[in-house]
């Protein structure tokens, strides 16, 4: 655990803001290379695409902190200094995520645009973002693991409070769910956009349902599992059944051109 890598004078170097900022720089500069492939390749330019992005980014910032203190409330409301206090550490994934989506779909509306385009596009740099996200949560020590016996996924590592353990590596299983996900670019040029949107949120949903069994770290319990347990496993159930439409659509109007052709 590495919270604070280094102290200019009264001012701290926080990892967690470092790795973030790493992330959305390098979350930023694969789509804009995705984008600039598609271009070369005659596959259909979509204007404008960082506007959403930044938009997406904003507003995701904004709705993972909002939903970071809403699940550590006892704690913010006896510290309410802290809320504002993005840099040390602290964002909700789903809030983060539900947030960034909205704004993106708002954004596509107003510039009469299809989402699905642009939510395939910035597909890839969402997997690599929670990427980075968990490695800034393996130096910042959240999402830290429950203790357990000796294993491979286990090892000696602070919780939240510095308090060392055997416990479950959570932060780099995370990382590795994120890593997998990734796995789906080199198919991005075959898959239609809202297809690649899903499948990759397929993976990291699922992922994160698996890791939210290693988990130790506080949070709201609902009929015995955790929160975050059961909002992972309905964005799986939808991801899983909007891949599900759209392969059933694609091949629906792939046997709707065959027979065209035949026609003609």
């Amino acid at each position: 655990m590495y919270p604070i890598l280094d102290r200019y004078g009264p001012f701290f170097l926080y990892s967690f803001t470092v790795v973030m900022g790493l992330g959305l720089a390098a979350a930023i500069g694969l789509t804009a290379w995705l984008e600039k492939r598609a271009v070369q390749q005659a596959a259909g330019q979509r204007p404008e695409w960082l506007d959403g992005l930044l938009l997406g980014l904003a507003a995701g910032l904004v709705g993972g902190r909002i939903g970071f203190v809403w699940a550590n409330w006892p704690y913010f409301q006896e510290r309410p200094g802290e809320i504002g206090l993005v840099w040390q550490g602290g964002l909700s994934y789903h809030g983060a995520l539900l947030a960034g989506l909205l704004a993106l779909r708002g954004w596509a509306a107003w510039r009469r645009r299809p989402v699905a385009i642009y939510a395939g596009l910035l597909a890839p740099g969402l997997a690599l973002g929670s990427a980075f996200g968990w490695l800034a949560c393996w130096l910042e020590g959240c999402a830290y693991g429950r203790e357990t016996l000796p294993g491979l996924l286990a090892a000696d590592l602070p919780d939240g409070f510095g308090v060392y353990g055997l416990r479950y590596q959570t932060q780099l299983v995370g990382l590795a769910t994120c890593l997998a996900a990734l796995g789906a670019l080199p198919m991005q040029r075959r898959l239609p956009p809202a297809l690649l949107f899903w499948l990759t949120l397929l993976v990291l949903s699922s992922g994160r349902v698996v890791v939210s069994f290693l988990r130790g770290d506080t949070v709201p319990i609902l009929a015995g599992f955790r929160l975050d347990t059961w909002l992972d496993g309905l964005l799986s159930l939808i991801a899983l059944a909007a891949v599900f439409v759209k392969i059933r659509e694609r091949k629906l109007l792939a046997s709707f051109v065959t027979k065209i052709d035949k026609v003609v």
